[in-house]
């Protein structure tokens, strides 16, 4: 497979979307909360690119965002995840990933998935506590989070956007 070409399929599901001005808040405080998790990924590198963009990739393939998806997917590309590492991820056959990668990947995804309000089962949080530390499982949270609060920003604009124009009639066909 190519290595600059992404093979995922396009984003299926309903987009997730930020249902008040309140829960946006929230997720913002909630990002700005784990500002030290996120610089050390961001800045002392506590996860590798390739780890980063496996997690930012599933998170928003969790949150059906589309212009994430793409991007994360040339990204994870660039940060020498493979085609079919990608492809793994995006049929949920995480045995294909090493076992710390398997346990990043799914601890981000069973967080993203119940919005962070629960905790992940508890096959997924064992997995997650025997291959990474606490430092590193906060790393992962981190960057789901941040990742989850662009995935629901983005898609929440593009609805209101297509209300916008539906409501003014842009776009339509004469």
């Amino acid at each position: 497979m190519s290595q600059t070409k992404p093979v995922m399929s396009a984003v299926s599901g309903k987009p997730r979307m930020f249902s008040s001005p309140g829960e946006f808040a929230g997720d913002v405080a909630a990002v700005v909360r784990r500002a030290g998790p996120l610089a050390a990924v961001f800045l002392r590198g506590r996860l590798d690119g390739r780890e980063r963009e496996r997690i930012m990739l599933a998170v928003s393939r969790v949150n059906a965002c589309r212009g994430c998806t793409f991007v994360h997917q040339r990204w994870a590309l660039h940060a020498g995840v493979s085609a079919e590492e990608l492809q793994a991820i995006e049929l949920g056959e995480l045995a294909a990933l090493d076992g710390r990668s398997r346990a990043a990947v799914a601890y981000a995804t069973a967080l993203a998935e119940r919005r962070f309000r629960q905790a992940p089962p508890n096959d997924v949080a064992a997995a997650a506590a025997l291959h990474l530390s606490p430092t590193e499982r906060a790393a992962v949270e981190a960057v789901a989070r941040l990742m989850a609060l662009a995935n629901l920003s983005a898609n929440t604009a593009e609805a209101i956007l297509a209300s916008l124009a539906k409501l003014l009639g842009i776009g339509k066909k004469s």
